[in-house]
């Protein structure tokens, strides 16, 4: 078994009228990296990115690396939807009930994924 460390840091002087300045960390046990850092580049049409029957419980990583174009993330159960803008990431966990589906709002953008498996 592999640990897998992700870290979140969000600091800030002017959002609010307290200072934003803190860290999260957390050790994440993974049985295997499925699939290491790789990119794909998306169309307007749907791609299932990660198909719930070939995993289990997962962390996934998603980051839009376009410019300009938004990047749209479905999880098909019909209610969870995420849209990447330009340069946007986002790290989840999965519990691949539902396949993750993804296309661009215009354009051929890549994305970049990974997956850990749990």
């Amino acid at each position: 078994m592999a640990t897998l460390i992700p870290t979140l840091t969000l600091s800030c002087a002017d959002a609010t009228t307290d200072l934003i300045n803190f860290s999260v960390v957390d050790n994440l046990n993974i049985t295997k990296a499925v699939i290491a850092p790789s990119k794909i580049k998306l169309s307007t049409g749907d791609l299932t990115l990660f198909a719930a029957a070939s995993y289990t419980k997962s962390y996934v990583y998603l980051k839009n690396t376009d410019d300009t174009i938004a990047i749209n993330i479905e999880i098909t159960d019909g209610n969870d939807t995420i849209q990447l803008a330009a340069k946007e990431f986002a790290f989840f966990p999965w519990t691949s009930g539902s396949d993750i589906i993804a296309f661009s709002a215009s354009g051929t953008p890549y994305l970049e994924y990974a997956i850990f498996e749990a």
